[in-house]
């Protein structure tokens, strides 16, 4: 018995260690890539912070609207930790607070009921301090004896509380409530008082602010007063700046009219009223307020005004004595969108102000230029074509004499992060690109079609081909001279290898298929290109529709079409782009989309073009012009919930309902599966190890059904046919968790998907399983249960759906899992040879994975060990738990966050697949050779040997040859 099981395990480990080899030591981080995102940083949670009081190099931080807490390094962009606070949101808008005080060595976060201390430098949690109600504003003192203690405003059964926080434990020292149905807005602070500010809504005043005095030490109040300005403030929106950890804490905001500027100094009651300077009776799309928070700095602040064509400034005074604002000066108006910010060095306040084309520097004492230096275009060696500024934060730092240095951290209104130094762009952040809703793959078009050319020439006469060929040829000869001059370095980086970076920068294909485009959108409407091959590098991203800060792009799906891509959303006509420059194209402008409808894509089978087909929100689709057809064709749509429909369109264009399918009452339709568009079988059977025959079960007309009872607790998969709607296969499972991921999908004659369940108990097999677990399955459907039996249709060389459908032989098996999945698809390959991975994003893990097929098959025998037959066949004994190797994480060392879809697509090697997986945050893209490249040389492959041993054989043959040949005459002599 011990041979056999010795044999077994070599057969094993023969078959699995090639499959096991997802990414080689030499190939990490060279054939893949990560954009390692933050989001869209906040405007007031965003700043730069030396990590500790020794530190003399500040670092970037951002709490994004993504809820990522992060610090970037300011040199190089990249970075340097990152914590996702999404699990601590509680309400819908809820953007979150990020705070820091000069020396101290912790930044302190909130979202919804949670205030976090992190270590400032490694984002390691130093404490964590939980609400009894959702946090409304956050403050870190900055006062000696209390530096680096939290003041936290939280809102408890409408009720205000204010919390002081130890700075080192996060225990509390005191709390204050406020009894009154005021709405709790701000807490600001000054060296001697805490100030709480609220909102009091009364139907005389209207709704106006009101501050409460606390004592620094006991929390007790001291005094209290309501704002009441002429003109009350319509919203919370309406208050422009609440305090500052500074020196004069100010409150202002705009009246109802949006005309008039109200500034208090918090402690005082005197209202200082102030009317906009708008000359040009310009729309003031927003004002934004600049204010130092040191609380040493000088009493002054900057206001920013920005109209759709331009914007200016004005930096007022306070007298901390009287409590009266002054304007100071006026920064000159300037055309297009602006950024300001201020920053403090010792007492003194400074302003920058950013714009497209310049960075200047001014002293909050007078309005003379300090320091102006140009922005570089992207023509002249910039990072960003102007395209915009929304806010902006700087470091300014004072040189020698009066010159200075800035370091401006830029966010775009592409939703970009850029880094200037003076007028030098540092490094950009593809920030945009979170939120990615839908990705689809393109090809890099070749610079001459040759079988366009070759279709041009061959209806043509003899005479006009002769000399269309012959221009063609003279053409070619215009790039000889740069193909000669790669030569060299295409032989040389054959032997040693590319280095980081000196790539070809130029889009073209390459001979192996792995540069490809991936075409990705945002849920804020934007469009990019990405090159598969060029380590994920953007060669062209767009602003394709203008969404609403509050609203997502509904995008369905992105077509690709030759040398165009559409983008189809639901409610909205298609957006059409050119597949290489980005460029926006025209609609034909005939299709008419309400705003309820969704959009599908089918091809035409006469024109080739694609034909865009409205469907209503109950699932009917509308008419297709007549002639757009060839012949009929079936698609499915949802009509509600429970309900699935099948639609014949005719070659008329006119459509027709064929079928309709629901699941029993209590379920819930939760997705529709079905195969890749591209999707060959190689092999319409599987060979045992007997060299018999199991036939697939194979049709290109199956939809998968997920479809769930959150009230029975159940998952029930259905297999259905497209064409007449019959039900081929059905399975339910129970004791499912409705509320947790079920990701499936479909792809040759097998499916697979994923739940959480309490598992179903398996025959002869005395192993415990826990009482409910994460569960992968695997389905694989064949024509029969027997060896070299194609079942009720034989060797018959057609078949029709409108004849009795035969049903499927299913086999399932369901494994353990140790984390939940959140999306499943298939490694593809051009032809179907290779043997399949299934991909998998474990977002417990921050990790892509590729698990190699075989060991999911339904055929490993239970409960003992294979036949010489089933071990030939690589066939190893059924194991309950298949725990993740750590040879199948294609992101290795990676941290990959926030993922949500992922996509295959085949490469000119059979061997390998092209993998992008892309979600709210991360976008990973790599290679992925299920069975190892037996069609590539690795970079591990010793071409300099080979080289060496060709050269030796020939130096030992030229050497040897004439001694052989000596002896062979000598010995003819002899003879």
């Amino acid at each position: 018995m011990l041979l056999p099981s010795i044999l077994l395990s070599v057969l094993y480990l023969v078959y699995h260690v090639p499959l096991a080899l997802a990414v080689f030591a030499d190939e990490a981080y060279r054939i893949d890539y990560q954009h390692a995102l933050l989001g869209v940083p906040q405007k007031d949670t965003t700043f730069f912070h030396q990590p500790s009081a020794t530190s003399k190099a500040s670092l970037l931080y951002t709490l994004s609207d993504k809820l990522v807490l992060g610090a970037v390094n300011p040199k190089d962009g990249a970075i340097v930790w990152r914590q996702w606070l999404k699990e601590s949101k509680t309400e819908e808008n809820d953007t979150g607070y990020l705070k820091a005080v000069d020396g101290e060595d912790v930044v302190v976060s909130a979202v919804g009921h949670n205030v976090n201390a992190w270590d400032a430098a490694d984002g390691r949690l130093v404490w964590q301090w939980v609400g009894r109600g959702p946090v409304r504003d956050l403050e870190v003192l900055g006062i000696e004896g209390v530096k680096g203690d939290v003041l936290v405003a939280t809102e408890e059964e409408g009720k205000g509380v204010v919390t002081r926080l130890s700075g080192s434990s996060g225990e509390v020292v005191w709390e204050y409530s406020d009894e009154s149905p005021d709405k709790p807005i701000a807490i600001s602070a000054s060296p001697t008082h805490i100030y709480y500010i609220s909102l009091r809504s009364t139907s005389m005043l209207g709704i106006n602010p009101r501050y409460t005095i606390l004592d620094i030490v006991t929390g007790k109040q001291s005094a209290q007063a309501t704002l009441a300005a002429e003109g009350a403030t319509s919203s919370k929106e309406s208050l422009l700046f609440m305090g500052a950890n500074s020196a004069a804490p100010i409150l202002v905001w705009a009246d109802r009219s949006k005309k008039n500027l109200h500034i208090n100094l918090l402690g005082g009651k005197y209202i200082n009223n102030v009317k906009f300077e708008n000359k040009e009776k310009e729309d003031i799309e927003s004002i934004t307020v600049h204010a130092p928070r040191a609380t040493n700095a000088q009493p002054h602040f900057l206001v920013h005004y920005q109209t759709s064509k331009s914007h200016w400034a004005e930096v007022y005074h306070i007298d901390i004595s009287s409590g009266v604002t002054s304007k100071k000066y006026e920064l000159p108006k300037l055309g297009g969108l602006g950024a300001f910010s201020a920053s403090t060095i010792d007492a003194n306040v400074y302003f920058t102000r950013n714009t497209d084309f310049e960075v200047s520097l001014t002293s909050s004492a007078s309005h003379g230029i300090l320091a102006r230096w140009p922005i570089r275009p992207k023509s002249h060696g910039g990072l960003a074509d102007p395209e915009g500024i929304s806010h902006a934060v700087s470091e300014v730092v004072s040189k020698a004499g009066s010159s200075f240095s800035i370091r401006s951290a830029l966010t775009l209104s592409t939703g970009d992060w850029e880094l200037v130094r003076n007028s030098d762009p540092v490094w950009i952040r593809p920030e945009g690109l979170t939120g990615i809703v839908a990705a689809a793959w393109a090809e890099i078009p070749a610079e001459e079609d040759l079988a366009k050319v070759l279709a041009v020439e061959s209806h043509s006469n003899v005479l006009s081909v002769y000399i269309h060929r012959v221009k063609r040829h003279i053409s070619d000869l215009e790039h000889f001279p740069a193909w000669l001059q790669k030569i060299p370095r295409r032989v040389i980086a054959s032997f040693v290898g590319e280095k980081s970076g000196s790539l070809d920068q130029t889009l073209k294909p390459d001979s192996f298929g792995f540069r490809k485009i991936v075409i990705v959108a945002t849920e804020k409407g934007r469009v990019a290109a990405i090159d598969a091959g060029m380590q994920g590098m953007i060669f062209w991203g767009i602003q394709a529709a203008t969404i609403p800060e509050d609203d997502n792009w509904n995008v369905t799906s992105i077509e690709v079409q030759n040398d165009r891509i559409v983008v189809l959303v639901t409610g909205a006509e298609p957006t059409i782009i050119e597949t290489m420059t980005g460029k926006i194209l025209p609609s034909d402008g005939n299709l008419k989309v309400k705003a309820t409808e969704s959009v599908f894509s089918i091809p035409s089978t006469t024109s080739g073009q694609q034909l865009f087909l409205p469907v209503q929100p109950d699932g009917t689709p509308s008419s297709l012009p007549p002639g757009a057809l060839s012949e009929s064709t079936t698609l499915v749509t949802r009509r509600s919930s429970n309900t699935i429909a099948g639609w014949t369109v005719n070659r008329d264009g006119k459509t027709s309902l064929a079928w309709a399918f629901s699941p029993p009452a209590g379920e819930s339709i939760l997705a529709l599966t079905t195969r890749p568009a591209h999707d060959p079988v190689a092999s319409i059977g599987r060979v045992l190890g007997d060299r018999n025959v199991l036939y697939k079960y194979l049709s290109l007309n199956l939809l998968l059904v997920t479809a769930i009872s959150a009230a029975a607790s159940t998952l029930s998969i259905y297999l259905l046919d497209t064409i007449t709607g019959q039900p081929l296969y059905t399975t339910t499972h129970t004791g499912v968790d409705t509320r947790a991921p079920m990701p499936a999908t479909f792809a040759e004659n097998w499916f697979a998907y994923s739940l959480f369940s309490d598992p179903a108990p398996s025959p002869n097999t005395s192993s415990p399983l826990p009482p409910k677990a994460h569960q992968l399955i695997l389905t694989e459907l064949y024509e029969s249960p027997l060896p070299n039996d194609r079942g009720p249709l034989g060797s018959s060389p057609k078949a029709s759906s409108l004849t009795a459908l035969p049903l499927p032989h299913a086999l399932s098996a369901a494994y353990v899992i140790p984390a939940p999945l959140t999306h499943l698809a298939s490694t593809s390959t051009l032809q179907g040879i290779t043997p399949r991975a299934l991909l998998a994003t474990a977002h417990s893990l921050s990790a892509l994975l590729a698990i190699p097929l075989p060991l999911l098959s339904p055929r490993r025998p239970v409960g003992r060990a294979p036949t010489p037959v089933e071990a030939e066949e690589g066939l190893v004994p059924y194991a309950p738990a298949l725990d993740f190797s750590p040879h199948w994480l294609l992101t290795h060392a990676r941290e990959v966050r926030g993922l949500r879809g992922v996509s295959a697509c085949p490469t000119r090697m059979e061997s390998t697949s092209a993998v992008v997986a892309w979600g709210e945050l991360d976008l990973f893209g790599t290679r992925v050779s299920p069975i190892g490249a037996f069609d590539t040389l690795g970079g591990g492959f010793g071409r300099l040997q080979l080289l060496g041993t060709v050269l030796a054989l020939g130096v030992g043959t030229g050497v040897l040859g004439p001694m052989v040949r000596r002896r062979q005459v000598d010995g003819l002599w002899r003879a």
